[in-house]
């Protein structure tokens, strides 16, 4: 079968589906059956590889994320596994990301990323400096066991430990130089469809406002971090102002939000004052 005529029909077929990004997520979808670029795709495409785009372009019509038909998503420059039960990592938290390897810079550092999920912030940093040493919690056994597998296929030594970001780990107390977290935040409201994708409590925060979760979590944050140690995190782009009381409330200092590549407030970014130990 001709390989354009092909390609404009499932482009349409997901588009009567909704998805907005059809054009490209077929693109994707082609480049990894034939494993080429559109440029270098061949005259004629076999039957068996017929078979297998529209059985995936069918899977993300029904609007089942990219990510999990792919089996894999990128993030930071790294290919990473997807797939259910983990949380599709999405382009807006590398963001997050560099303002944690910046900050790091090329010195000695204790880094932990609370609720890693897939592991994508903790495995950015370790693959983007030269002296973070990196830990990071998950509660999911499902994740865990993806964010471990993430961190072998790229060779990165990152202790990926389960547990629940909510109890306090008396070994952390001080220890750490900077902390990430991507944690469930999402308020009440309608989703997209493929966000049910994920594990909803990887989404949920709790609460009339979706903060309940990140009010247990920032206190805990402050007393993991050195004095003069930071965190970053990310929150929805209505929760800025309250987030940043949150900060404050814990102890914080210097307590501001970074926004995202479309301008809006995605992430709350603090330090905990010098001379402080609890």
């Amino acid at each position: 079968m001709n390989p354009l005529s092909l390609f404009r029909e499932q482009v349409q077929a997901l588009a009567r589906a909704g998805v907005d990004s059809a054009e490209a997520d077929t693109r994707a979808i082609f480049e990894a059956t034939l494993s080429e670029p559109m440029y270098m795709w061949p005259r004629e495409i076999e039957p068996d590889d017929v078979w297998e785009i529209e059985a995936m372009i069918a899977r993300r019509a029904s609007r089942e994320p990219l990510q999990h038909v792919l089996g894999k998503m990128w993030f930071y420059g790294l290919e990473l596994g997807a797939g259910p039960g983990v949380f599709c990592v999405r382009p807006e938290t590398e963001v997050l990301a560099k303002w944690a390897i910046d900050a790091i810079g090329s010195q000695p550092a204790a880094v932990l990323d609370l609720c890693t999920g897939s592991g994508a912030l903790a495995l950015a940093v370790a693959a983007n400096t030269r002296g973070a040493d990196v830990v990071a919690l998950e509660k999911s056994q499902e994740a865990c066991a993806a964010a471990r597998a993430n961190a072998e296929s790229l060779g990165l030594k990152v202790p990926v430990i389960q547990g629940d970001a909510l109890i306090f780990n008396p070994q952390w107390e001080a220890k750490f130089d900077l902390v990430v977290s991507n944690p469930p935040y999402v308020p009440p409201r309608q989703l997209a469809p493929e966000l049910d994708f994920d594990p909803p409590q990887a989404l949920w925060g709790g609460g009339d406002d979706g903060l309940d979760f990140v009010r247990g979590l920032v206190p805990l944050i402050y007393r993991y971090l050195k004095p003069g140690g930071r965190f970053g995190m990310e929150h929805d782009d209505t929760q800025g102002e309250a987030i940043r009381e949150i900060a404050r409330d814990a102890g914080f200092a210097n307590v501001s939000t970074i926004s995202d590549l479309n301008e809006r407030p995605r992430f709350v970014v603090a330090q905990k004052p010098l001379g402080e130990c609890r």
